[in-house]
């Protein structure tokens, strides 16, 4: 069904969209490093409206639930493979979702070498008043990886580049696994885990990857993985399992090395 959207992806289309999108990312970048144009007079303003609604906060608790997006990520993932068996299809998908892991990381070594500010609850120069909901401000500011930069964000860029490689497959489940993520951002948003440019570049920065990996070469490795999957197919599912769940329990690289280490 969704082999002949797929044959219209011509290389040049994809291009063109890689490069506006990583035009977006460039600036979201360049208003991140400059914080007080934009992210912390918005982020003041949505905690001043965070800290008179607490059912809305309890709300946006709730859609911040740590495996709740993954679960959704995946599950439709998985219902896109196996309701689009032709080749085109699933070497597209292979390749979105290995873009979406390789955005993942270029948002971690992003995160460690851009001088961005820290989350809005922990951001010193802002000063707000965390939401109740997430418990107590002294024990979460002591926390480790507190201060460190939070742009972009390795779990909203995973995510984000999911749901894109699931759109560009299938039109309708991809609108949903992107519109559950747009929630659980807005949400980060709202209870100032997040500064909006957080959102929107780690969003640009996804999609820019997704894109190239919707060129002619990069599916190549589409190709290669659906061999392996012909060839043997046990192997392939067992390690596809696998790495589905660590998606689903997926936090950050920090805390998957920090768990990995105790």
């Amino acid at each position: 069904m969704a082999e002949p959207m797929a044959r219209t992806l011509s290389d040049l289309h994809c291009l063109t969209h890689a490069a506006a999108l990583c035009l977006l990312f460039v600036g979201t970048t360049f208003l991140a490093l400059n914080p007080d144009w934009i992210d912390r007079p918005l982020a003041k303003a949505v905690n001043t409206v965070a800290s008179n609604q607490p059912f809305a906060s309890r709300l946006a608790f709730g859609a911040v639930y740590p495996t709740t997006e993954g679960a959704i990520a995946v599950s439709l993932l998985w219902y896109c493979w196996f309701a689009h068996d032709g080749p085109e299809s699933r070497a597209r998908l292979v390749s979105g979702v290995c873009a979406a892991v390789l955005a993942a990381l270029v948002a971690h070594f992003l995160q460690r070498n851009l001088p961005t500010t820290p989350k809005p609850i922990f951001d010193s120069a802002l000063g707000i008043h965390i939401p109740d909901v997430l418990g107590d401000a002294a024990v979460l500011r002591s926390a480790p990886f507190a201060g460190t930069p939070g742009f972009p964000s390795e779990r909203a860029v995973l995510f984000a580049g999911l749901a894109i490689a699931i759109l560009l497959v299938h039109f309708e489940l991809g609108l949903l696994a992107l519109a559950c993520t747009l929630v659980v951002e807005l949400a980060r948003v709202y209870l100032g885990l997040h500064y909006p440019t957080n959102a929107l570049g780690s969003l640009a920065l996804a999609a820019t990857l997704a894109w190239l990996a919707q060129t002619r070469p990069s599916l190549e490795l589409g190709a290669l993985v659906l061999r392996w999957e012909h060839g043997a197919p046990p192997s392939f599912y067992l390690c596809s399992f696998l790495a589905s769940y660590v998606v689903v329990a997926f936090q950050d690289l920090r805390e998957l090395a920090k768990g990995l280490l105790q």
